[in-house]
């Protein structure tokens, strides 16, 4: 199993000065992916509800901003994290497809996949913040179908054949453009879809590289893996060979007051003296079949996220791999 970390662009501890600082730290330690999040517009209140929870429910005002605020773009931010890192993956989770023009998105991810040396790994998703969309001026109907339509488009002007490629779809189209620059991955970079609902599952299953989850634990991840496993058989894919990427939904703490550190797991707080807790809840991941999994490493500094970050690469992932 493998492991990434969230890339701090977001939050109050968010500068460039520390991404660059955490993640050439993460990308040294030895950790397998990089990840940033994607909300181009919060709005400080919205009737939206956040559907990604075991159940929907409406954000307080404010609530998407105090987490988010400020909120370094994405695709920019995995362009910066591409010139000053070597070896981890460049991803996202999940970036928002409709509200992104697709010629112009091809054209920064493909340059993005050149310029970190083939190392993006494209999660995506139809969003659930109406308001945003409306702030981007962009369409908010049929967003699963846009997101679909745009995916294609991706790969169409991915892995075109000759000079000049043309598209042709119900939201997007375009005369013959050159489509270059192709990505250095072949045929095309991996496009991951997230989403836990059962119309997300199908898409991903249908026409994913893979399939992207938000945090939670084993438990919820172990019902959701198993309907994805049925449509993937559906669809006549193997689901054996089909990458899971997973988020633990541990927040691993500083203790205050305390040397070391904390995980904040559903039966509670667990000491660094009780990593063995922590190795085994992780574990129950990679029995699940995930294939990639994102832990989530916080803290009221910045210094002490690192010594997290220092500290799970010494003690936790050499036990899980």
């Amino acid at each position: 199993m493998e492991f990434g970390l969230a890339i701090p662009h977001t939050g109050n501890l968010a500068s460039p000065e520390y991404v660059r600082d955490f993640c050439q730290t993460a990308d040294e330690l030895g950790y397998d992916g990089l990840w940033t999040v994607d909300h181009p517009a919060i709005p400080p209140h919205s009737e939206s509800p956040y559907t990604l929870g075991s159940e929907p429910k409406k954000m307080p005002d404010g609530a998407v901003a105090r987490n988010l605020v400020p909120n370094y773009e994405m695709t920019s931010t995995l362009l910066y994290v591409a010139g000053i890192t070597r070896r981890a993956k460049l991803a996202s989770s999940i970036c928002i497809l409709p509200l992104r023009n697709p010629v112009l998105n091809a054209r920064m991810l493909a340059t993005l996949d050149i310029y970190s040396g083939g190392r993006l790994v494209y999660g995506v998703g139809v969003g659930w913040l109406r308001e945003e969309a409306e702030a981007m001026q962009m369409p908010w109907d049929r967003r699963g179908a846009r997101t679909e339509e745009h995916i294609a488009l991706l790969r169409r002007l991915w892995t075109a054949e000759g000079d000049v490629v043309s598209f042709e779809g119900e939201f997007y189209r375009f005369p013959d453009i050159h489509p270059e620059p192709r990505p250095l991955q072949k045929p095309c970079p991996p496009i991951v879809i997230g989403g836990h609902s059962d119309v997300a599952l199908r898409r991903a299953a249908r026409i994913g590289d893979g399939w992207t989850a938000g945090p939670m634990p084993p438990e919820r991840l172990t019902d959701l893996v198993g309907n994805l496993r049925g449509y993937l058989e559906a669809e006549g894919r193997d689901p054996d060979s089909f990458p899971i990427y997973g988020n633990a939904g541990i927040a691993i703490t500083a203790a205050p007051g305390e040397k070391g550190w904390k995980f904040t797991a559903p039966n509670g707080a667990v000491s660094i003296q009780e990593v063995d807790v922590l190795i085994e809840r992780l574990r129950e991941f990679d029995r699940i079949g995930v294939h990639h999994l994102r832990i989530g490493p916080t803290a009221r500094d910045r210094s002490g996220r690192l010594e997290i970050v220092k500290e799970l690469a010494e003690k936790v992932l050499p036990a899980l791999r």
